[in-house]
């Protein structure tokens, strides 16, 4: 007589079960092997001692990294046969049951993003890892490995359901996937591609490199003119550190951002896809986004080069790296609106009106004072600032989490005062720097309404509902702008000298 199966041990038939990779063991085995021969060389001298020859150290070494090598993917395939990921139909369930029992149960409504890292190695054998943010600040949950093609998809239908789309699995499996070398799909839109041109020269173009060929020019003129050994080695000892670190700094940068692509997908949301070694793909939800930057270095404005950041919540620490925070490396003026307007849909820079500082800033910031200007209007506040480094800082006023008024000493006798607007900890900082003591006042309790009403009435295109701003941005007390930036992001031209008095008076 036939026994009938028990029901609780029987997927619901919307279920789908799956292991990781059959290679994961092995992908997971190699950096303890690259480990565990840079120990085994740095013992050669110890193992020497003990008169082993050359061949005998060889082949001990060759026996512990075979042992070591067994039993790590011993233990790998252990994890691997003990660990399955079940995918729902409201949830992604991610199941380890070697030696204890730890259930990762992940609702698709509360999935902020979806990233797909492609390690060196892994990516060879065609591997890739998904990770999971579901906003906590904690270590995403994360599934190590699934083939490439796997990873995207899967990748893909997370990011549907988290959006509220109701597809399958088959579906979302349907649309072709990236490869080894580009990570788009057939519904992305591509908004931006960097040549790796121009990214090797953007990173050549820096002050690091500069005062390396300087260094280098002075240090060939000494010994030329000198003709002596001991000069040689001095500037030796003084070059090859700071060329050390120069390249590195342009390794670690090409490393990163080679190859990098800017693509909207069919759920909305950006992705970045980077790297040379290593392929990392990382979605950036429109709703985590807090603010971004504008920056031209110097040495890049010869070329019309600029470089935008952000700053975006819960840029969690992967290993020791931190959630990427670019959003163009480099880019020209055509490209940075194209890449805004894909950040935020219907927002337009130019209409923010430029309201440059007093001219008795300069006696503080006598070398970039006739740079500094600010703007705000019903979305947004703007500033501005720098000289050898320029930079255009832009938050939505429902982003703004508090405002600082700062006076300092000095300030407080030229009357002047900056206003600083907090959002999440990133390398974005929005300041408003020197205003008129009574604007920047004004201004600070002007931002205090706007950021309340923004958050029950943002933008459109900040996706939090409809457009309702019951109060109009800060009126200043100066006279109309004294000039228009040919970019909206750059400073206005210098306004006229006016006296202090003039300026008092006028406020």
């Amino acid at each position: 007589m036939s026994t009938a199966p028990d029901p609780s041990n029987i997927p619901p038939a919307d279920e789908v079960a799956e292991r990781p990779h059959p290679l994961t063991p092995l992908a997971k085995s190699w950096l303890g092997l690259v480990v565990l021969i840079g120990v085994a060389s740095q013992q050669f001298g110890q193992l020497r001692s003990i008169n082993l020859d050359v061949a005998q150290y060889i082949w001990v070494i060759l026996g512990v990294i075979i042992v070591a090598l067994l039993l790590g993917l011993a233990v790998g395939w252990l994890q691997w046969r003990f660990t399955r990921f079940v995918v729902s139909d409201e949830q992604l369930r991610i199941e380890h049951n070697f030696i204890s029992k730890r259930s990762e149960r992940i609702a698709f409504t509360k999935i902020q993003s979806v990233d797909v890292q492609q390690a060196f190695i892994p990516r060879l054998m065609g591997l890739a890892a998904v990770h999971i943010d579901v906003g906590s600040g904690n270590r995403p949950p994360k599934i190590e490995y699934l083939s490439r093609k796997r990873a995207y998809e899967m990748r893909d239908y997370l990011m549907h359901r988290a959006s509220g789309a109701s597809v399958t699995m088959a579906e979302s499996s349907a649309v072709e996937v990236g490869d080894i070398f580009h990570d788009r799909s057939a519904t992305d839109r591509s908004v931006i591609a960097i040549p790796a041109g121009r990214l090797v020269a953007s990173l050549i173009a820096t002050w690091g490199t500069v005062i390396l060929l300087v260094m280098c020019t002075v240090g060939i003129i000494l010994v030329v003119v000198t003709r002596s050994f001991g000069v040689l080695g001095v500037v030796a000892s003084a070059v090859l550190p700071s060329a050390a670190g120069v390249i590195q700094y342009i390794v670690a940068r090409v490393r990163n951002e080679w190859n990098f692509n800017l693509l909207v997908t069919s759920t909305g949301s950006l992705r970045t896809s980077a790297g040379l070694t290593s392929l990392v793909s990382q979605t950036i939800p429109r709703n985590r986004v807090q603010a971004i930057s504008i920056t031209q270095p110097i040495l890049w404005r010869a070329f019309g080069w600029y470089r935008v950041r952000l700053d975006m919540v819960g840029m969690h620490v992967e290993g020791n790296q931190l959630k990427a925070d670019v959003l163009l490396p480099v880019g020209t003026a055509e490209e940075v609106p194209k890449v805004i307007g894909a950040l935020w849909p219907g927002f337009d820079l130019s209409a923010v009106p430029h309201n440059p500082s007093p001219s008795r800033a300069r006696r503080i910031r006598w070398f970039d004072g006739h740079r500094l200007w600010w703007g705000s209007n019903a979305d947004v506040l703007v500033a501005h600032h720098g000289w050898l480094h320029p930079t255009t800082s832009i938050v939505p006023h429902a982003r703004v989490q508090s405002v600082r008024l700062r006076q300092g000493v000095v300030q407080r006798m030229l009357g002047l005062a900056s206003v600083q607007a907090h959002t999440t900890p990133g390398p974005v900082d929005v300041v408003a720097r020197h205003l008129q003591a009574d604007i920047a006042r004004n201004l600070a309790i002007t931002e205090l309404d706007l950021m309340r009403t923004a958050r029950r009435h943002g933008p459109s295109w900040l996706g939090l509902g409809t457009d309702a701003h019951p109060r109009a941005a800060v009126t200043v007390p100066t006279e109309p702008e004294p000039g228009t930036p040919s970019m909206p992001w750059e400073p206005v031209n210098p306004p006229p000298s006016h006296t202090d008095a003039d300026e008092q008076g006028r406020g």
